[in-house]
């Protein structure tokens, strides 16, 4: 079965000569080959779109972002000991990258692998620091 995917490549339709861009939107099946930008013509060279619970959902340019959520922000006065907190817990986030970097140097450091295993760092800078007090 085929789905409407977002085009990777430019291309056109070897069937109507219908082109597309990167980034466009496009009919594509593996199985038996159809791809192509006009839902008629997809079908004609065999195309079937499958219409799944995922299917349903709208896509989006940004993933994990389906809409835009509004934050408020609480207007309270904030303790010095906090914002002292806030600091440790800042300079913790900085040294984990730094070791992150060290102990994976070929590791990209904007992918989720790397923030995982800089968030575990981070979590055992902090654990070591508040047991350092005790």
């Amino acid at each position: 079965m085929g789905t409407k995917i977002t085009a990777k490549y430019s291309g056109s339709c070897k069937t109507c000569g219908e082109t597309w861009n990167v980034g466009q939107g496009m009919y594509y099946q593996k199985l038996p080959k159809a791809m192509c930008t006009d839902l008629e013509c997809f079908t004609e060279q065999g195309g079937t779109v499958q219409t799944s619970f995922q299917s349903s959902f709208k896509t989006s340019t940004t993933p994990f972002m389906k809409e835009k959520t509004k934050f408020v922000m609480p207007d309270v006065e904030v303790p010095d000991t906090l914002t002292v907190a806030a600091e440790v817990v800042v300079a913790a986030i900085k040294k984990a990258h730094d070791l992150a970097h060290l102990m994976y140097p070929d590791l990209e450091t904007e992918t989720q692998l790397f923030g995982t295993i800089r968030s575990k760092l981070a979590d055992q800078i902090l654990y070591v620091w508040s047991k350092k007090g005790q």
